[in-house]
């Protein structure tokens, strides 16, 4: 077509971009000269862009894991995370921070899950401050943060363990703080189910008493 005077279609465009991003994802620096360079340019558009963000950061971490985390990409995959993670969490612990009587959120972090362990919130709640850590991987992204389920009711998922074939409800790994001696709170991570209700908003029960 272009030999003939013609112009490109638009899905030609769309496959080389698609190609380009993923030769530059194979080296973390190059990756980010090109995103600050192109700017918006890089994004795929409409539903493309997300599903292509997210095979990129699967890509990044099959890369980290084989090279025995000696490469910056874990810097790239703390950047995808904390974009997404920090946000709910910082919800969550705003909502407990109300029960437990904390004035402030003195120090909230997201950190990049290491393989063969499981994802976690730990941390300290008391009448002063709350201090917590966040440990989550890509499969976060795409079970728990990309359903929207990062938050529900006042606890954070850590996790989809299973859900039912219809798809309507998922048992999940979420946290809820408990108080203990002295008035210190501490994150428990227990099991649940989340469903949705007609209008798609989700839900959580816990499959132990509080």
């Amino acid at each position: 077509m272009l030999a003939f005077g013609g112009k490109p279609f638009p899905c030609l465009g769309v496959l080389r971009r698609w190609r380009d991003m993923h030769t530059w994802a194979m080296s973390a620096e190059l990756f980010r000269t090109m995103s600050a360079s192109l700017g918006p340019e890089v994004v795929l558009p409409g539903p493309l862009g997300q599903v292509h963000e997210l095979g990129l950061m699967l890509t990044w971490e099959r890369t980290w894991r084989r090279s025995s985390f000696y490469t910056d990409y874990e810097g790239l995959l703390l950047e995808q995370l904390r974009v997404r993670a920090l946000p709910p969490l910082r919800q969550h612990l705003g909502l407990w921070r109300k029960r437990s009587g904390a004035r402030l959120l003195s120090s909230v972090e997201v950190q990049v899950l290491r393989p063969g362990r499981a994802p976690s919130l730990v941390g300290t709640m008391d009448r002063v401050r709350v201090r917590a850590t966040a440990a989550v991987g890509v499969s976060w992204i795409l079970r728990v943060w990309a359903r929207g389920l990062a938050l529900v009711d006042d606890a954070f998922v850590l996790e989809v363990v299973d859900e039912d074939v219809h798809g309507t409800a998922v048992e999940v790994m979420a946290v809820r703080w408990e108080e203990g001696q002295g008035g210190a709170w501490s994150p428990r991570a227990r099991p649940g189910r989340v469903m949705r209700d007609e209008d798609g908003e989700p839900s959580l029960v816990w499959s132990e008493p509080a």
